[in-house]
């Protein structure tokens, strides 16, 4: 990358780029926010000294701020550096003497302002948004996980705007412990901004966001090629073909369909699905037996590629009693009976993968011991109650590689074929961090943590899932649940696809108005638009399932085609928006009419 826009700080506003001056938002008032609910406003320093910067990199300028009343000692530094290779521009946050503060989060720089006719923010909620500077609705009030980066709040650790004159795109360096705001009421402005969060209950380093410029009649694909360009760079991408040569079974999953099925349902009393009116609700059970027959019939349909995903496998019920999850449900068939759907399963020729669960740390597992749980800065264990088992803390992410290997090599012991496997939450759910002094983590190392179990898997040549998709993951993660669209976003657009496509697989919920799925369109021209898997439904039958086949079939000659090629392109073909292309690195391309649900795939010559 290198710098052809000459971008240069100015003095009145904050830099000019490609001849467009961009401004922060002037009635933002950069702080530090104390857990207590104080504020710290920068602008209350007793002593702002500006001094310019000149390093063998670039060029910028250094505010040091002190003497804060009744903040004794509370010093830090802000540094902007121009990047004279790249005409990046690094915005730094330095604490250098922040001890004592029980800080929530450091909120600088100020937001951009990009608020002219035709301008629109570009943003990473899950698969991804566009949300227009005039939108007539309210959006981001509140994000999932408080707006935490590295959770579906923010599949990848950026956001950008676009106007007719130029646009931008913010890059937040130490993603793990950030957060971020989206503030756009009805009708606008949007205004988005970074909130830089305390590592084990201290600001103990430097953070530094990146703003990297563009130039007019760029747009949301521009954005993506730069930060694909970028992560390319910095050596964190890692292709499905990459993946395929260390494990095999990458290639096989290409083409097949995904069929997500249950065992054992069990909902402990206290849990807040517990069904106190029906009770007999709380229980309930399909034998390992069920599926076996299910897939032989599927296999006389002419499913020849399928993948089975066995929830509620586990003697305790599904989301029960985690890590502590062995053996599998007597009442289901015990091991023989799983064993038994396991060697189906490879006698059709098709995948067989597993629920599992490494963060929710069950009160009633065996082996519970709250010393393995993870301990907030604050020294207390979190709890809820919410899901079907009840009573829980998250286990310290540390220990779950050791979790994985123990419950696995059992697994393997029982001749259990295993060819992929979903660790539930860890790419949807916020980092954790730990400061029990016995595994003490930081976040970061959390992101080290949740990969060596996907490795793990890997090693065995079992393809990892997870229940989402996200950017630290791209390197270990093979395939999701899903990844698709937030609820209550403006414009969906596969903003995560455009850069990782050829890195992970994405199945799609294949009916209409699913969770995820933007209302009045149906999963299955979301699966063909972006080149991705799609579901078998588990109980479907006669002309139903019939119908369900011939769409797979379809995804599937598709994916065969495009599942290790880059997204490269998406266009909106008409103004309601209802008429959209993608374009893959092979030449395929796509064409989807969300309004008549007909669709077109032009192949290459020669394909």
């Amino acid at each position: 990358m290198r710098n052809v826009c000459q971008v240069a700080l100015t003095k009145d506003a904050f830099v000019t780029a490609y001849g467009k001056c961009w401004q922060f938002d002037a009635s933002f008032n950069p702080r530090i926010l104390l857990r207590s609910g104080e504020e710290i406003p920068f602008f209350k320093a007793g002593s702002i000294r500006r001094t310019p910067l000149k390093t063998g990199l670039g060029s910028g300028e250094s505010i040091v701020y002190a003497d804060f009343e009744g903040y004794e000692g509370l010093t830090f530094e802000t540094r902007v550096l121009i990047n004279d290779t790249t005409g990046f521009v690094d915005c730094t946050f330095v604490p250098l003497n922040m001890a004592g503060l029980d800080v929530k989060e450091v909120c600088w720089p100020a937001p951009l302002t990009a608020d002219g006719n035709g301008s629109y923010a570009v943003l990473n909620t899950m698969q991804g948004q566009l949300l227009p500077s005039d939108w007539p609705l309210a959006v981001g009030e509140k994000l999932p996980f408080d707006g935490q980066m590295g959770s579906e709040s923010a599949y990848m650790p950026w956001w950008g705007e676009i106007t007719p004159e130029g646009g931008y795109l913010c890059y937040v360096r130490q993603f793990w412990d950030s957060a971020y705001t989206i503030k756009h009421p009805a009708g606008g402005p949007t205004r988005v901004h970074v909130r830089h969060l305390p590592s084990l209950g201290e600001m103990r380093y430097a953070r530094t966001v990146t703003y990297c410029f563009v130039p007019a009649g760029s747009s949301y694909v521009t954005l993506c090629k730069l930060y694909r360009e970028i992560v390319d760079e910095e050596g964190r991408v890692r292709t499905l073909r990459e993946k395929a040569v260390q494990n095999p079974n990458v290639e096989k999953l290409i083409g097949c369909c995904v069929m997500h099925v249950e065992g054992k349902t069990h909902v402990t009393e206290g849990s807040s699905y517990y069904n106190k009116e029906n009770p007999e609700k709380n229980d309930r059970l399909v034998p390992f037996s069920h599926w076996t027959r299910r897939v032989r019939e599927l296999k006389e349909k002419g499913v020849d590629q399928l993948y089975l995903h066995l929830d509620g496998w586990g003697q305790p019920g599904y989301d029960n009693q985690h890590p502590d999850y062995l053996p599998p449900c007597k009442e289901a068939g015990g091991w023989e009976g799983m064993k038994e759907l396991s060697d189906t399963m490879q006698e059709l020729g098709y995948m067989f993968g597993v629920h599992d669960q490494y963060r929710d740390y069950y009160l009633d597992a065996a082996t519970y011991d709250k010393d393995n749980a993870a301990m907030s800065a604050d020294g207390t264990l979190f709890e809820l109650a919410r899901w079907a088992g009840g009573r829980q803390n998250y286990l310290c992410a540390s220990l779950a590689p050791d979790y994985v290997r123990r419950n696995f090599e059992q697994l393997f012991a029982h001749g259990i074929h295993l060819e992929g496997t979903y660790l539930d939450v860890f790419t949807c759910n916020e980092l954790d961090e730990c400061i029990n002094p016995h595994h003490p983590m930081t976040r970061r190392e959390c992101i080290d943590a949740r990969n060596q179990c996907f490795h793990y898997l890997s090693a065995h040549h079992i393809a990892p899932s997870s229940e989402e998709v996200n950017d630290w993951a791209v390197s270990a993660q093979v395939f999701c649940h899903w990844a698709p669209y937030m609820d209550g976003c403006a414009i969906p657009v596969p903003l995560f696809n455009l850069v990782y496509h050829d890195c992970v697989i994405i199945p799609w919920m294949m009916p209409a108005d699913r969770w995820g799925i933007p209302k009045g369109t149906t999963g299955f021209m979301h699966a063909l638009l972006n080149g991705g898997m799609g579901y078998m439904g588990e109980y479907l039958e006669g002309e139903a399932l019939d119908e369900n086949i011939r769409q797979w079939q379809t995804i599937r000659e598709l994916q065969k085609h495009v599942a290790m090629e880059k997204m490269v392109n998406h266009e909106f073909l008409n103004e309601d928006r209802t008429l959209q292309r993608t374009t893959f690195s092979d030449g395929t391309q796509v064409t989807v009419n969300f309004f008549d649900n007909t669709f077109k795939i032009d192949y290459p010559q020669g394909r």
